[in-house]
């Protein structure tokens, strides 16, 4: 033991005459140890090996006399006192608790003045003896009383073991009950029949809990009555309908959510006679009514079940069991009706379907014919935008024909000089017809009639003076709207796709235009290894926060701006994108006006 003074371990049933032992023997000193039943108390005094047990004698199971015998036939224990706490005040007792093995006792109630000196002197050496010659005649006693104690316990047995099989038959039978209601349930989920659905469940019911009649009713989907089927011996019938304020139906409504009524409580109901009248049942039968509510709204009466039987009351299980039948009941109707409800609205969409796919195929032969046709009007009015830009290069190809028919009817130029003049006129009509034929390809690769998306040699100016001739003519750009060109690049041939940079100055004219511009420079310069291009405006301008998050993708994820100006546009992105395929680079330079585009495209 680590304290100072003994351990003391108290076997006692009372929780009340514990804590009085205990804050008597604490406040002395005592390590105090507590016991409810002799089953424990013997466990913890072989792991504890107290100084002293104080032994209650009338332990619930194991007596104290008991306690005290299986103790003593430990070696171990044989250091510790036991000393019995008995209301017991005969002889006969106080004997029998000296012959088991204990070594005195203390009369209960104890004497709270006294009690821890009568403690103390049995820890000091006090022994309670037996009177010599009386040890035969208490063991006789103590075992007539251990046979007695025997005699009730086998009979409590006995009674515990007749309960148990009780509960054990309720058990199966409950179990069987169990296994029939699972097994219907999955042979009704495939119905869809709702007819089939109630003659499947109804009928077992009925077996189940041995029925002489039963109706049951469902709120129809106008839900101003109910529709009622019940069971006969040549099968299952309707019954008239009840209005949806029928005082039955009233009562009902007015039911807890999950209540079944049977025997008094349903005859003491007000709706008692309601339902002999409708002949739910009669005044000498057991009788049961199990109303549900709808599972979608709670408090709307969906159906209700009524039955009754004359030989006996129903059970609290047998009313559980009618419960759950009824439940999936319920389940399975409103199952079997969405289902067919989806098979009906699955069928018309099918139809809706196969309607839709034949308009949509219409509305591509239309979308086709109007793309064809818009596309003959829009080239149309290209081309009539066109003619104008053709009047020069045309006249000028008619000027230097006459010219050069003049200059070969003169008699008088010497060849020489004929020769240099026809050199002019010869690069003046080749002039206008490379400008001429530029026009036409680039007009064919708008309207789609020439592959544009084919790798090609591309001279860059050319295709930036074409592309401003079209979007001059299309009017995307104003005709007030300067433009200053100053294509300085030593080279501007490079190999790629056509429209891959028709693009890509569409973007960046439209990010220019977007600022509402004066003015729009386009220039280019570079060396013999790379081609650079920038597009400036003296629109409106774009903040710094901005510019660097100009060319990341998802523009509309950008920060609002927080002052005056304009966003970057909104294709910048697929500008980087494009030019990231040619391993070039695109940048914004912050300027103090407008903005300022520059694309670097590397030649080699």
């Amino acid at each position: 033991m680590t304290d100072s003074r003994p351990g003391i371990l108290c076997i006692e049933d009372n929780p009340m005459n514990w804590r009085l032992v205990q804050r008597l023997l604490s406040q002395a000193g005592y390590e105090m140890h507590w016991a409810e039943d002799g089953l424990k108390g013997c466990d913890m005094a072989l792991a504890l090996k107290p100084a002293l047990i104080l032994l209650d004698i009338n332990l619930p199971g194991l007596s104290g006399f008991e306690v005290a015998m299986k103790l003593r036939q430990d070696r171990g224990m044989d250091a510790t006192l036991i000393v019995a706490l008995t209301a017991k005040t005969m002889r006969s007792d106080r004997e029998t608790a000296l012959v088991t093995g204990c070594d005195g006792f203390i009369p209960k109630p104890i004497d709270p003045f006294l009690f821890v000196g009568q403690v103390e002197a049995y820890l000091g050496g006090q022994r309670d003896r037996l009177e010599q010659g009386r040890e035969g005649d208490v063991l006789r006693q103590f075992s007539q009383q251990v046979v007695e104690h025997l005699e009730v316990q086998l009979k409590e047995a006995q009674e515990g073991n007749r309960k148990l099989l009780g509960v054990q038959d309720e058990l199966e039978q409950r179990s069987h009950h169990l296994s029939r209601l699972l097994s219907l349930s999955k042979d009704v989920i495939p119905i869809r029949d709702e007819s089939e659905i109630l003659a499947r469940v109804l009928n077992q019911l009925h077996k189940e809990l041995h029925l002489d009649r039963l109706r049951a009713y469902r709120v129809h989907e106008s839900g101003a009555y109910f529709q009622g089927t019940a069971m006969t011996p040549e099968g299952f019938e309707e019954t008239p309908v009840l209005p949806g304020s029928h005082p039955l139906i009233t009562w009902m409504e007015t039911l807890p959510v999950g209540c079944v009524l049977v025997g008094s409580e349903l005859r003491q109901s007000m709706s008692w006679q309601q339902g002999i009248e409708l002949g739910l049942w009669t005044p000498r039968t057991q009788a049961l009514v199990l109303p549900l509510r709808s599972r979608s709204e709670e408090q709307r009466l969906w159906g209700f079940l009524a039955a009754d039987r004359f030989d006996r009351a129903f059970e609290p299980f047998e009313t559980e069991l009618a419960a759950l039948y009824v439940g999936i009941l319920q389940v399975s109707l409103e199952n079997a009706g969405l289902i067919t409800h989806l098979a009906e609205t699955s069928q018309a969409l099918g139809t809706s379907y196969q309607g839709l796919e034949s308009t949509y195929e219409a509305l591509k032969e239309a979308q086709k014919a109007l793309k064809t046709q818009n596309q003959k009007t829009a080239l149309g009015g290209l081309f009539m935008n066109l003619a104008p830009k053709f009047q020069m290069p045309v006249g000028t190809l008619k000027e230097e024909s006459a010219a050069l028919s003049l200059v070969m009817d003169l008699p008088d130029i010497t060849p020489s000089d004929l020769r240099m003049e026809c050199r002019r006129s010869i690069d003046q009509i080749r002039n206008a017809i490379h400008k001429v034929d530029d026009l036409v390809r680039a007009l064919l690769r708008r309207a789609g009639q020439r592959e544009a998306s084919s790798p090609e040699w591309i001279h860059l100016h050319d295709l930036l003076r074409q592309e401003l001739e079209l979007v001059r003519a299309e009017e995307i750009l104003p005709e007030f709207l300067r433009v200053e060109l100053n294509l300085q690049a030593p080279r501007d041939l490079l190999y790629g796709v056509y429209s891959d940079f028709t693009e890509v100055f569409g973007h960046l004219l439209g990010h220019a235009m977007e600022g509402q511009p004066t003015r729009i420079s386009l220039r280019t310069w570079g060396g013999g290894s790379h081609f650079r291009m920038e597009m400036e405006d003296d629109g409106a301008p774009i903040e710094a926060h901005l510019i660097e998050e100009a060319f990341e993708p998802f523009p509309d994820l950008r920060p609002a701006m927080t002052e005056a100006g304009r966003r970057p546009g909104r294709g910048l992105s697929v500008c980087a994108h494009l030019m990231a395929a040619y391993n070039g680079t695109v940048q914004m330079v912050p300027v103090e006006r407008g903005s300022l585009v520059r694309i670097g495209l590397p030649m080699e």
